[in-house]
């Protein structure tokens, strides 16, 4: 690298070990050097393409800095299959097929490549079998993560862009900075600091500056360090505008009401201007108030997610950085009646053991659950809340003549309103969603957003058993009927590991002995009445539709637990979907069973590969 840092360093050789080390860096010094002659630099501007579907395979390259997008066609539909970021590879496997490329790469941002010619390639092949394995490895990895939309690599860089005069006035991208690990290698770049700490040419900041030089430079320093975050001025300025243009993730900064907000920036940040992942982060104070006017932001904004922090609390900016660098905690809350009142002590669990959760997921009781965690209240006080309305306020039951369902439904709504007033799910401190059955689309529904006492309400209306939830003209019940534990839908927000709580045991014994008919319900109701008999253990009807909608969903399901980086289970078959009233005796279990999972895995890999601990 010359003294100005505007070129990338040569030989181009070299570069590869640096940026690619599991597939260059174990190569001999003279097999390098043979490779330097079949090596070119490729510079793409945000947006331009490097090469479409079904263009001949000419070539592999590595990305120095910058990001690519992968996506595949078919017919009007378009799939994102990924992102390539700093250090990855693309083109790789047409090039061992010999087919067509499969699918149409583009730059997010700008973009500086290394090309490897299909010749140099098949020399490198045969110069150094080695190769072939961590290519296999790459290619099993990426096909792994393609039907994740969401999935995208790790940012380097990173703009944090205020919309507003007062977002302004709060440093958030100090708060972030603070809150990255110590051990990386972070810059802050801003226009005032480039100009007094690293001596640059006025002119490159002028209003109308020519940006190359000073991208060339910025790229040198991306190089250098494990982040870069560009803090951007609250207006469109020639400053701002290369800021997107440099950054793989962009995240917002708006407090106070989104019509207060410059409409030239959120102009700026169209997804047709600007192509790299963009987040929006929405500041608040906890003392005085919780989250509000979400759903105004979002209406005014096109975004990919949004996050709420108070500046003032830095586990919030702690937050804040896992989930944009793909290292969050997603916990997922599985349904099964009373028996989900054991979440409540895997939560407690999680807090002694100091990890925090940042994304909270949840079907029928783990939705109610798992909303009062995501609105910022501890394991304590949801165990409080939850033991004053589900069993101080009496039975939930309001039998009613059995037309829709044997519940009327209006206690346990009055109980969900009691617990979440008017709150809306995009309010909540936490990212949250719950699901539900769409009886009338035959589809899981996922609620991300809208109020969530109706949203809590669809995912825990047992069909039969309480009322279903209208939405327009649709029929909304308990979300265990197609998915009771959604580890899945947590996997594809691609935020980091996830952990689950499973509730609903594979195997509960019901009856007491083999029975060679059907008994008649009145042998059923003597043998409960009889002071000097023994009741017979046949399930309720009430029993019977609660099970049916938290059966886990055979071998897909099974899979699915697996796929947890994370599970917990506590023995719970010996109690029933209604004992509301053994809450203390369900927490403790839970408690007690989460605290020897954490304990077994504290020291294995799979605890550290996951990166769990906080």
């Amino acid at each position: 690298m010359n003294a100005s840092g505007l070129t990338l360093p040569q030989p181009l050789a070299s570069v590869l070990t640096q940026c690619a080390p599991a597939l260059f860096g174990a190569m001999h010094e003279s097999v390098l050097r043979d490779l330097e002659p079949e090596l070119s630099r490729v510079t793409l501007n945000g947006g331009e393409t490097l090469f479409a579907a079904g263009d001949l395979a000419d070539a592999l390259y590595v990305v120095v800095f910058g990001r690519l997008r992968a996506v595949a066609r078919r017919g009007d539909d378009e799939r994102v299959l990924g992102e390539i970021g700093h250090g990855e590879s693309v083109g790789e496997m047409a090039l061992l097929s010999g087919e067509p490329r499969s699918a149409t790469v583009s730059a997010v941002r700008d973009t500086e490549l290394i090309k490897l010619r299909k010749s140099g390639f098949e020399h490198l092949i045969e110069r150094h079998p080695a190769m072939m394995l961590e290519l296999a490895r790459l290619i099993i990895a990426r096909n792994q993560r393609a039907g994740d939309a969401c999935v995208q690599a790790r940012p380097t860089a990173i703009a944090i862009v205020p919309l507003n005069a007062a977002a302004a006035a709060v440093d958030v991208a100090a708060g972030f900075l603070r809150a990255l690990p110590p051990a990386c290698r972070i810059l802050r770049v801003d226009s005032t600091r480039l100009r007094l700490e690293h001596a640059l040419p006025a002119e490159w900041l002028a209003p109308d500056f020519d940006s190359r030089e000073l991208a060339a430079w910025l790229h040198a320093r991306e190089l250098e360090h494990d982040y870069l975050v560009y803090a951007a001025d609250p207006e469109p300025s020639a400053w701002t505008r290369l800021c997107l243009r440099q950054s793989d993730l962009v995240l917002l900064v708006g407090t106070g009401a989104a019509g207060d907000s410059d409409p030239r920036l959120r102009a700026l940040v169209h997804p047709s201007i600007t192509r790299a992942h963009v987040e929006l982060v929405l500041l608040y104070d906890s003392s005085r108030q919780p989250p509000r006017n979400s759903a105004e932001w979002l209406g005014h904004l096109r975004v990919a997610s949004h996050h709420h922090v108070d500046p003032q609390r830095p586990r919030d900016f702690e937050r804040l950085v896992r989930m944009a660098t793909g290292k969050a905690r997603g916990l997922v809350l599985g349904g099964g009646g009373a028996r989900g009142l054991a979440h409540i002590g895997v939560l407690r669990a999680l807090e002694e053991a100091k990890v925090p959760v940042d994304i909270v997921g949840g079907t029928s009781i783990g939705a109610v659950i798992g909303g009062q965690y995501a609105a910022g209240w501890d394991s304590a006080r949801v165990h409080e809340e939850t033991r004053r309305l589900f069993v101080q306020q009496g039975s939930l039951n309001d039998f009613t003549i059995p037309i829709v369902a044997l519940l009327r439904g209006k206690r346990y709504i009055r109980v969900l309103e009691s617990l979440f007033a008017d709150r809306q799910i995009e309010d909540l401190p936490l990212q949250y969603f719950c699901v539900s059955t769409n009886l009338t689309r035959s589809e899981v529904m996922v609620h991300r957003s809208g109020p969530l006492t109706k949203s809590v309400a669809a995912s825990m209306a047992v069909p039969g058993l309480g009322p279903p939830i209208f939405d327009g003209r649709d029929v909304l019940v308990d979300g265990g009927v197609l998915n009771n534990l959604p580890i899945d839908i947590m996997r594809s927000l691609g935020r980091g590991p996830v952990i689950a709580s499973s509730v609903s045991p594979w195997v509960v014994k019901r009856l007491d002995r083999e029975y060679a008919d059907l008994p008649s319900p009145w042998r059923v109701l003597f043998s409960r009445i009889n002071p000097f008999g023994t009741p017979m253990r046949v399930p309720t009807i009430a029993g019977i539709l609660m099970r049916s909608a938290s059966l886990p969903r055979g071998s897909n399901e099974g899979d699915e637990r697996r796929a947890a980086d994370l599970l917990f289970e506590p023995p719970l078959a010996r109690y029933k979907l209604l004992e509301w009233r053994s809450i203390d005796e369900l927490i403790e279990i839970g408690y007690r069973s989460a605290v020897a999972t954490l304990e077994k895995l504290a020291d294995s890999s799979t605890v550290r590969s996951t990166n769990l601990a906080g």
